[in-house]
């Protein structure tokens, strides 16, 4: 993988390219990763695989290796099939060195609990799997021990309030992977400090649609979803730019409302 800006080289360290810098806008670091084909879908038959390739595996480890826990919606941690984070040897090493355990939890945002409670995500093992959800929801079943619940709001989720819990449990610098409605409501909240955005070469073309047999109107945003309070234009300032087979791979720091 090489780098087109900030400077060009040929082969790049990618936990250095994407180590945190500057802090973010609250006592925590917020980045959002995501890969989008060149028309905007960010799925292929319902899930992001198919839009990615093995340079965007690369730098998804890179960024697990980096992040104090993984921020994932509900209907995305579903459709992916999610489970534990998982890293080489060497990067849990590293994890290690810097005072981190040697892998990051993963945090599922949800409103209850329509979750596939059989999954690895959901067993037995270290680190515990985070459930993000409104006051008084609780994992189903009597062994409970294997899911920390995060409460964040009433009825539905507070994502500053979740933040907030994160953060006092200690984990400051968080990686949402998505889907596009979480990182909608992120960004609508001001949340979002950074954006790591791949760009995959293809063209999805627009989904098919269920109304009348039609087709939607097109494919799904990276943020797809109501807007909020702080849901203002934002002119993104690109920090760095990587290429391999024709993915390109941004990095992106988010500016101040109104900026655009």
């Amino acid at each position: 993988m090489r780098a087109l800006l900030p400077q060009p080289v040929e082969a790049v360290d990618l936990v250095e390219t994407y180590s945190v810098g500057a802090p973010g806008n609250g006592p925590w670091f917020v980045r959002v990763s995501m890969v989008s084909s060149l028309d905007g879908a960010v799925a292929l038959a319902g899930r992001s695989g198919g839009l990615g390739g093995e340079g965007d595996r690369q730098v998804l480890r890179a960024l697990r290796s980096l992040c104090d826990v993984v921020l994932v919606g509900a209907r995305t941690a579903r459709a992916e099939h999610y489970r534990r984070a998982r890293l080489p040897a060497e990067l849990q090493q590293a994890r290690l060195a810097r005072g981190q355990g040697p892998l990051p939890p993963i945090a599922v945002v949800t409103r209850g609990t329509d979750l596939d409670w059989s999954s690895d995500l959901f067993g037995a093992g270290e680190p515990r799997t985070l459930l993000v959800a409104p006051e008084g929801v609780e994992p189903p079943g009597p062994d409970r021990s294997a899911v920390e619940v995060v409460p964040a709001g009433k009825g539905a989720v507070d994502l500053r309030a979740a933040l907030s819990a994160l953060h006092e449990r200690g984990l400051h610098h968080v990686l949402c992977e998505g889907g596009p409605t979480l990182n909608a409501a992120l960004s609508a909240a001001g949340l979002v400090d950074e954006l790591c955005l791949t760009m995959s070469p293809m063209l999805v073309g627009p989904r098919e649609g269920a109304l009348l047999g039609g087709w939607s109107a097109g494919p799904a945003r990276w943020a797809d979803g109501p807007g909020g309070p702080d849901d203002r234009p934002r002119r993104l300032r690109l920090l760095s730019l990587l290429e391999e087979e024709g993915f390109l791979f941004l990095r992106l720091a988010a500016s101040e409302p109104g900026d655009a």
